[in-house]
């Protein structure tokens, strides 16, 4: 299964932006293609690891820091 390249969110039909299919519905505005900044994206992956997967918050931070990075696109 593919990932969105911003989150690493898994990617499906509900969850593939419209406009690039290598980025998720929450990574790219789905009414005129904007990308979410870098601080949007991790604030996200921060909500949604402590909502999906009982994260503490401390937790979340780590692990949106330690996985952002990597993603292909934010890697430097």
């Amino acid at each position: 299964m593919n990932t969105c390249q911003s989150c690493g969110m898994p990617l499906d039909g509900e969850t593939t932006s419209k406009f690039e299919p290598i980025y998720c519905i929450y990574c790219q505005n789905q009414e005129d293609g904007t990308l979410a900044t870098y601080e949007e994206v991790r604030e996200g992956s921060i909500k949604a690891a402590m909502k999906l997967m009982g994260k503490t918050k401390d937790e979340a931070e780590l692990m949106a820091d330690e996985m952002m990075p990597n993603l292909p696109r934010w890697k430097k």
